[in-house]
């Protein structure tokens, strides 16, 4: 049996005593890593600001990881604290557009001018998501009180600058099929600008987009959601049932060199890292949830990819390959597929993977941030889906269901004329 989550906000109990060292240190941990949500730290990650989606939006959301599995108001406190510490950093564009704004990183930089400070597309929709979680939790009867006024302030900031410069910008872009993608900021070097985004990018935007729509109830949210998820199932390939994907796929001719119109400005390949994989299969997970776009199907086909070519089969001493078959050193591992096959979940949450956790709780990195994602995953999303059952569609989903059939989508390997 799969652990039972109590309720959305409600204390986990953790029923696998094994697990409460790994819960003890992550909680050790939360207090530990105040200094990480500072205004002084927090300025350093902001100097990159897409250092804040992979290092200080986590520092920032361990409190309220820790209030979701203890259900004390304390741990969400210092959540609102890191969270208002963080969008005390904003600043204003020439347009008025609040932002992180630094440096982008060394691989993104326009060689002509290395010091151009920009804002980054994924930093600000990471942050809106976490402001509409923050607004969701916010608004039970306990804590409006006091988290209310933060709650309207903050997502007022979400939904008018950090999502909707990026539509005043240019950088959402509708495809002739009807799905939609996202464009990198303008000010980039010539092979990183205007550059359709990873699929694993994409499935981040998409989790803020259910996170916005959650907490407003607007549908414009969800069917941007729905529509960067059916550019993902556009881009699948299916044999024997099987699916296989790209780290990228290019979208328009946006996405050509503009020194070399025979040539795409990124490479086209199999997701290159454990990481990326799991990001980008998340997104269909979250739309299935919703009942939108992947079907059981669509499920039973990813978990056979899993399980039939990115693992050898062996529990004890697995190895791991790329979706296209490459072997692979680090684990390449979907934890979000756990609901829908006991294997999974063994790899993901059983003896070994807990081992891992007990060997590294003295990292405020592994045994505080990643122990915590591990924890959230396993004590409050996945218990909510009950064995993996297929949900309603949620109300005022709008999309054309389609099915993937073989061999699916065929990336050109050169840029073709554009329709």
């Amino acid at each position: 049996m799969l652990p039972v989550l109590m309720t959305l906000f409600a204390a986990v109990p953790v029923v696998e005593p094994s697990d409460k060292p790994i819960l003890d240190a992550f909680l050790r941990h939360v207090d530990a890593s105040e200094p990480y949500g500072a205004v002084e730290r927090l300025r350093e990650f902001a100097e990159q600001p897409e250092d804040i989606v992979w290092q200080g939006s986590k520092y920032v959301r361990m409190p309220l990881i820790a209030y979701r599995l203890t259900g004390e108001a304390d741990y969400f406190r210092a959540f609102a604290e890191r969270l208002g510490n963080l969008c005390s950093l904003l600043t204003a564009d020439g347009n008025g557009y609040l932002g992180w704004y630094g440096l982008p990183y060394d691989l993104f930089r326009d060689p002509e001018a290395p010091d151009t400070r920009t804002d980054v597309i994924l930093t600000d929709f990471v942050v809106a998501g976490i402001i509409a979680e923050f607004a969701q939790v916010a608004s039970q009867p306990e804590l409006a009180d006091e988290f209310g006024a933060d709650a309207a302030r903050y997502l007022d900031i979400a939904r008018n600058h950090l999502v909707a410069k990026w539509d005043a910008r240019g950088r959402y872009r509708e495809l002739p099929d009807g799905t939609v993608v996202y464009i990198t900021n303008a000010k980039l070097g010539p092979l990183k600008a205007s550059l359709t985004q990873p699929h694993n990018k994409h499935a981040k935007t998409v989790r803020a987009y259910l996170h916005l729509y959650d907490a407003t109830d607007d549908a414009s949210y969800l069917d941007r959601a729905i529509r960067l998820g059916m550019r993902f199932k556009r881009c699948l390939t299916l044999a024997d049932d099987r699916y296989t994907w790209n780290y990228w796929d290019p979208s328009g001719d946006w996405d050509i060199r503009p020194d070399d119109p025979s040539r795409w400005k990124h490479w086209i390949g199999a997701e290159h890292r454990g990481g990326y994989y799991s990001l980008s299969l998340s997104q269909a997970v979250l739309l299935y949830e919703r009942g939108v776009v992947f079907d059981a199907q669509d499920i039973a086909r990813f978990v056979k990819t899993q399980v039939e070519v990115c693992w050898n089969g062996d529990m004890d001493n697995p190895a791991w390959a790329r979706v296209d078959g490459q072997p692979m050193e680090d684990a390449y591992l979907s934890a979000e597929l756990s609901p829908f096959d006991r294997r999974v979940y063994e790899l993901a949450f059983g003896a070994r993977a807990r081992q891992g956790r007990l060997e590294r709780l003295d990292s405020l990195w592994h045994g505080g941030v990643v122990a915590g994602d591990w924890l959230e995953m396993k004590y409050v999303v996945i218990p909510k889906w009950r064995g993996g059952a297929p949900a309603e569609p949620v109300a005022g989903a709008r999309y054309e269901p389609f099915e993937v059939v073989e061999s699916g989508y065929q990336p050109p390997q050169s840029p073709p004329v554009w329709k």
